[in-house]
């Protein structure tokens, strides 16, 4: 499944929540928003923020690299769901999801500086997930993905991406 992920600041779960329930117009529309289309929040974005940190693996995360903020209820697949067949038109199957980064993610983002972009760039292009991909459009994502980092810990806010299939 080819996911199209987009990267978002907001205050909190409940303005989320709020856009994700009224579905008038999509989150990366309503929220300042970065357009990053293969760059999952579990995968690959931790390795960004490994070379970020300057470290050699992704450390592994307590508790999941991110929170699940939409769909709401419980998962299908959870140990206390019914177990009854699987409901394809379910949200937690169709989607779009919403997860939240944590403002260790965010504050590792805030921090890239326009120096280090060739390194970084260098660095995270090495990630098998990203070897297609251009570096010129690798080192202009990791920058917006930057600013937007930065505008969300100025503003205390937090980083969200939406996953739409």
């Amino acid at each position: 499944m080819d996911l199209q992920t987009d990267y978002f600041r907001a205050a909190d779960e409940a303005a989320v929540r709020k856009v994700m329930t009224g579905g008038e117009r999509p989150a990366a529309e309503v929220f300042e928003s970065v357009r990053a289309r293969g760059i999952d929040p579990t995968v690959v974005l931790p390795r960004l923020v490994s070379a970020l940190r300057e470290e050699d693996a992704p450390a592994p995360v307590k508790d999941g690299p991110d929170r699940s903020v939409w769909p709401t209820g419980l998962q299908p697949w959870h140990e206390e769901a019914p177990a009854t067949a699987v409901d394809f038109e379910d949200p937690w199957m169709t989607g779009p999801w919403v997860v939240e980064l944590s403002d260790e993610t965010r504050d590792a983002l805030a921090g890239v500086q326009r120096k280090r972009l060739p390194r970084l760039t260098s660095q995270w292009a090495r990630t098998e997930e990203v070897k297609s991909v251009e570096r010129i459009e690798l080192m202009k994502l990791i920058h917006q993905l930057g600013v937007l980092a930065r505008r969300a810990q100025q503003d205390g806010q937090h980083l969200y991406c939406v996953l739409t299939a």
